[in-house]
């Protein structure tokens, strides 16, 4: 009985073993029947990058030149058979236009620029940075002037900029196999092109002139014809989106946010170091200075170091301000520090401009010192600030008539700043305190005073000079 038991056991554990073996062999070919049909069809995969304006708003910055570059190598990953950018900008700045440039003429893929609508300025040297270039009827690309958004009639762009991208868009022609004149053209209002451009007018071209002359390869009107020009109608299209981040680094880096953000910035910070308290002014400040450095990180052009660096150099100041007598070493320092941060975000990626990120460093530096004056200048005329000093009517109040003879004979004696004047305060004059006013001048604790003048019961006193 227990032997056909064991029989009976054994069997069944032999049909289990048989039946999960037979499902294994059911996966793998149903696996390997799926598998080798799809990859002997595989499909060619297609990168299709939007390089476009943000409406009404954005241009060529740092946050469309790092989307580009992580589209470019998830389309490597992917083994696309071609990287097909959709350009429709005005244009933007030089230093991300430049770094895109060399992003797309060194990729190890197929590139194809397919101007949907306009490729002006910046957005000529991305087009022409691609092996092939498609246009729409109406297209047009061209008037690729630099510019510093300072230029007027009198003053027209730097002739040293117009001949450095000059250079780079006549190498980057020849590079492509395309009539280096006809893009100088568009860069140099000097040059003349017989019957297609006069001197001091810049060259755009319409889509059926850039086909004639060869600035172009072929005219399509959407998707699916450029697809179709390139023989790639079966084909599968990947379209990549900005991260959040990337767009956040667009709004950021654009050429108008940046003063408005700086001016935030410096006049939050500086109206907090002037004032007592926490209030809005420096959270605003604050926030504002986290976007400033934010949009260099997001968009892969800086690290956190500067936010550090400028952060430090915003303490020294602060402590040269209100804490250290005078104004010395740890005031240079703190300035220095500021003055290298900005530089190292405004920095471009080229050699070539680096003179851009100088002048806007200066530009920036002017705005900063601009604002420190206007607050000295208006605060102490503020309602706000005069509560922080002893008005007129209170000093007269506070001081006992009787002493009002005394004071005309402490014209000219020294005594130490025992509290902050700003304009009034407390002095220490021969072992007595007395309630003094300045001229509007600020004067530390601990400072040596002289008092110059009395004015019925206002003693007004002024920092000792040295000689």
């Amino acid at each position: 009985m227990e032997i056909a038991l064991f029989s009976m056991r054994k069997k069944h554990l032999f049909r289990e073993i048989i039946s999960l073996y037979r499902s294994i062999l059911i996966v793998i070919v149903i696996f390997l029947s799926i598998s080798f049909p799809l990859y002997a069809t595989e499909k060619p995969v297609v990168f299709w990058v939007p390089l476009k304006d943000i409406p009404d708003f954005g241009a060529v910055e740092w946050g469309l030149a790092s989307f580009a570059k992580r589209s470019l190598l998830e389309a490597e990953k992917q083994n696309a058979e071609v990287v097909i950018f959709e350009i429709d900008t005005f244009g933007g700045r030089v230093d991300a236009m430049l770094f895109m440039k060399d992003l797309i003429v060194n990729a190890p893929l197929k590139t194809v620029a397919f101007i949907n609508s306009k490729a002006w300025s910046a957005g000529v040297f991305l087009a022409l940075s691609c092996q092939e270039i498609i246009m729409v009827p109406d297209g047009s690309m061209g008037a690729a002037e630099p510019r510093t958004g300072q230029e007027t009639a009198e003053t027209p762009p730097d002739p040293k900029t117009v001949s450095a991208i000059r250079g780079q868009i006549e190498a980057l022609a020849e590079a492509r196999n395309r009539d280096p004149q006809l893009f100088a053209a568009m860069v140099d209002r000097n040059i003349e092109i017989a019957g297609l451009k006069e001197k001091g007018e810049l060259l755009t071209l319409t889509a059926a002139t850039a086909k004639e002359k060869g600035a172009a390869d072929h005219i399509a009107q959407d998707q699916q014809e450029v697809l179709k020009i390139l023989g790639l109608e079966d084909s599968v299209v990947v379209t990549p989106t900005p991260s959040w981040s990337e767009t956040l680094a667009r709004i950021l880096t654009h050429p108008t946010i940046i003063p408005i953000l700086l001016l935030i910035a410096f006049g939050g910070i500086f109206l907090e170091i002037m004032t007592p308290g926490f209030g809005v002014p420096g959270v605003a400040g604050i926030i504002a200075l986290l976007l400033f450095f934010g949009g260099r990180y997001f968009a892969g052009l800086a690290g956190w170091e500067p936010l550090m660096l400028f952060v430090v150099g915003i303490l020294l100041l602060a402590l040269e301000l209100l804490v250290i007598p005078g104004f010395g070493i740890t005031g240079i320092t703190g300035i220095g520090a500021l003055v290298i941060s900005l530089y190292m975000v405004l920095r471009t990626t080229s050699i070539l401009f680096w003179e851009v990120a100088f002048s806007q460093l200066l530009f920036y530096m002017a705005i900063m010192g601009g604002i420190f004056l206007i607050l000295l200048f208006f605060l102490p005329n503020n309602p706000i600030w005069k509560k922080l000093g002893l008005h007129k009517k209170d000093q007269e109040k506070e001081i006992p008539e009787e002493k009002i003879l005394n004071y005309q004979s402490l014209v000219g004696k020294k005594g130490i700043a025992k509290t902050i004047l700003r304009p009034a305060g407390i002095v220490e004059i021969e072992g007595k305190r007395y309630d003094v006013v300045t001229r509007g001048e600020f004067i530390e604790p601990g400072k040596m005073v002289i008092v110059d003048e009395v004015q019925g019961n206002r003693i007004i006193v002024k920092i000792e000079r040295e000689v």
